[in-house]
């Protein structure tokens, strides 16, 4: 299972302006993004809120959707080139229910304007990814197990499996029951559990009256109820569930994570100054941020991905749901930092040229993804030409420069982080040349974080109505 993990504190942007200190010289500028107060209202209790939603459709916006994250006036979405790269692997995420973000709300008495709105995200623990008979396959995902039940019988059929022609069961998950070695259905007669359908009719469990072709599926009883070959879902033709869906017209409950909580056992991500405002249709408009959004994909038991966004800004429209509301053309925007962007690593892309090895930083500012996001490159007569920049200077001391010292090698790396005031650092080595400490994870004179300027990016979301189970 895929597992998200979320953390924020609110923040603000502050005014893109310098101030001149009383010797001519100009002050240092405050970091782009810095705290702002909770608004005054009800304090966030999990799970004594109201309105809970979960994200249900994902996807990187285009250039002109971007916030204006550095006061420039221009949209900030850098990542937008890589859109079409990432789409497939968004949708098939959602898919296979790998990203389950449930939203609480509180002090939303009305859908009317309101200036002070909160809301909480959670980790959602997939209560739809199941193994319950511990075959080692899943199911409600596309091609998952077809018997999820926790018997002897449901051990024995998963996807693979070698078809008893006796037991009545669709053992190998193909929809069908009893067929031959040949894959010949089976033409028997038999109708032991006394439904409307015989094995050679389609049933493809003879056994349960619950089966059979075409029968509603029953969602979180981990049977293959219409003979589709998987249990708890239905899939149409472009392979969205329309059954056993948490992201459909039908609310869910979705379980928990307790790792999305403190350890006095309330959410670690909030959002404490949102406010609804009405546009001039009169539809309502919820802005909250910017944030600090972080998420963590333990892609394996070896490869943990976490991803920060700093500046998060949401901006969406509501839209009544019955007794409550979602969210519609929603947008996350903000900042991918170079030091986050360093610690993605294990991944295999092969349009970018990124390997397991590597890093998502390398990628961008040492290999083809940089030409594909269009980073400025630094000129001929810069001491660190051909280095890449981001595109937001979060620190406010001028944008920093990520380079491979030889790039004519076969390694395609970052091992040499400039600083806006210029200040140069290298990857640390030992002995033998192996990286001890990466450039990207130095800290100033304050001991903070010294590289924290970033690609812009602009996420685009929608959100379903769902229920929410505390964690026990």
């Amino acid at each position: 299972m895929t597992y998200l993990r979320l953390v924020s504190a609110a923040v603000m942007a502050m005014p893109l302006f310098a101030v001149t200190a009383c010797g001519g010289d100009p002050a240092p500028l405050p970091p782009l993004f810095e705290p702002k107060p909770e608004c005054v209202g009800a304090a966030i209790d999990a799970f004594h809120g109201g309105n809970t939603q979960v994200l249900s459709a994902l996807s990187i916006g285009e250039k002109a959707d971007g916030f204006d994250l550095d006061g420039d006036g221009k949209p900030d979405n850098k990542l937008a080139a890589a859109g079409s790269l990432a789409k497939t692997a968004i949708e098939d995420s959602f898919k296979k229910y790998d990203v389950l973000i449930p939203i609480e709300f509180f002090d939303v008495t009305a859908l009317a304007p309101d200036t002070c709105v909160k809301f909480a995200l959670y980790l959602g623990a997939d209560p739809y990814r199941t193994d319950l008979d511990g075959d080692g396959q899943q199911a409600t995902v596309p091609e998952g197990d077809c018997d999820d039940t926790n018997t002897p019988a449901g051990i024995a059929a998963h996807r693979g499996a070698t078809e008893d022609p006796t037991n009545g069961k669709d053992d190998d998950c193909d929809g069908k029951a009893d067929e031959d070695d040949a894959n010949v259905p089976s033409t028997k007669t038999d109708n032991k559990d006394a439904d409307a359908f015989t094995i050679a009719q389609g049933d493809c469990d003879d056994n349960d009256d619950t089966v059979g072709p075409g029968m509603p599926e029953i969602c979180g009883d981990g049977k293959d109820n219409d003979c589709d070959g998987v249990a708890d879902r239905t899939d149409n033709a472009d392979g969205i569930s329309t059954a056993c869906n948490p992201f459909d017209s039908t609310p869910d409950p979705i379980d928990i994570d307790p790792r999305s909580l403190d350890t006095a056992g309330q959410p670690l991500i909030q959002f404490t100054s949102g406010e609804l405002t009405m546009n001039a249709d009169g539809s309502l408009q919820l802005d909250a941020g910017p944030s600090l959004f972080e998420v963590s994909l333990p892609l394996s038991s070896d490869i943990n991905l976490t991803l920060k966004i700093t500046g998060a800004t949401i901006s969406a429209k509501v839209v009544a749901d019955g007794d409550s509301f979602h969210l519609e053309n929603a947008k996350l925007g903000g900042v991918l930092d170079a030091r986050t962007a360093d610690t993605i690593r294990g991944l295999e892309v092969s349009q970018i040229m990124l390997t397991k090895e590597d890093s998502l930083l390398d990628a961008a500012f040492a290999n083809v993804l940089g030409p594909i996001l269009a980073l400025p490159a630094l000129p001929p007569g810069d001491k660190h030409k051909g280095c890449r920049t981001p595109d937001i200077d979060v620190d406010r001391d001028g944008l920093e420069a990520f380079c491979d010292e030889d790039p004519n090698d076969e390694f395609k790396v970052v091992d040499l982080c400039v600083d806006g005031d210029g200040t140069e650092v290298r990857d640390e080595k030992d002995a033998s040349g192996k990286v001890t400490k990466h450039c990207t994870e130095a800290l100033d004179g304050n001991g903070k974080p010294r590289f924290v300027d970033g690609i812009s990016v602009l996420l685009k979301f929608t959100t379903a109505r769902t229920t929410l189970v505390p964690p026990t």
